[in-house]
């Protein structure tokens, strides 16, 4: 049996651990790919994105670390820290061959001595926008980040790109929007 793991010190060095030991291919996501991706974000819990299969496989780990489930849907589960200062840890759950194809679009950064990957700003826009599509009321915090993504990546907005993944989520009118409002931006 292994050793249980414990978070000693920084909680990136445990989660890299966690996908160490489990062997799992995860995506660090959330307020630290934004940053990463040169957008200004305070941030409070650690996101990341696994298979449901890894997380079954991490899950007993994280709760002998502390955590306790605080909620559990099929697109997520967020983990809530027992400990005082111990920071929360949400999973978003993505089937294999999404999580392939971010991690292949995606970028390493180092975090607390531990590398890690993130999506690119284009698939953050997709989860973004994802994310507005199935909860209109999403928009109001994640439509200002998609368009300080645009903005931070200079990413034209009449890139044929940005406009389908718009148009696959059905939110051509918030496209419109952000069109009328960025002024004709065009990421230069």
């Amino acid at each position: 049996m292994d050793t249980p793991l414990k978070v000693d010190g920084s909680i990136f060095k445990f989660i890299a651990a966690l996908f160490k030991r489990h062997q799992v291919r995860g995506i660090l996501v959330g307020g630290y790919a934004l940053i990463a991706n040169n957008v200004q974000r305070m941030t409070f819990d650690i996101d990341c994105m696994v298979t449901a299969a890894d997380l079954e496989k991490m899950e007993p780990d994280i709760l002998g670390a502390g955590y306790s489930i605080f909620s559990r849907q099929d697109a997520f589960v967020q983990f809530r820290s027992n400990t005082p200062g111990l920071r929360d840890i949400d999973f978003l759950i993505g089937d294999r061959h999404t999580i392939d194809t971010i991690i292949s679009g995606g970028k390493q950064v180092t975090i607390a001595g531990e590398s890690f990957v993130v999506p690119g700003p284009l698939h953050l826009i997709a989860m973004k926008l994802h994310s507005i599509a199935g909860n209109k009321m999403r928009e109001i915090k994640d439509l200002p980040d998609i368009v300080q993504l645009l903005k931070a990546n200079a990413i034209d907005l009449t890139d044929g790109r940005i406009r389908e993944l718009f148009d696959k989520y059905k939110l051509t009118e918030i496209y419109k929007r952000v069109s009328t409002v960025s002024g004709g931006w065009h990421g230069k």
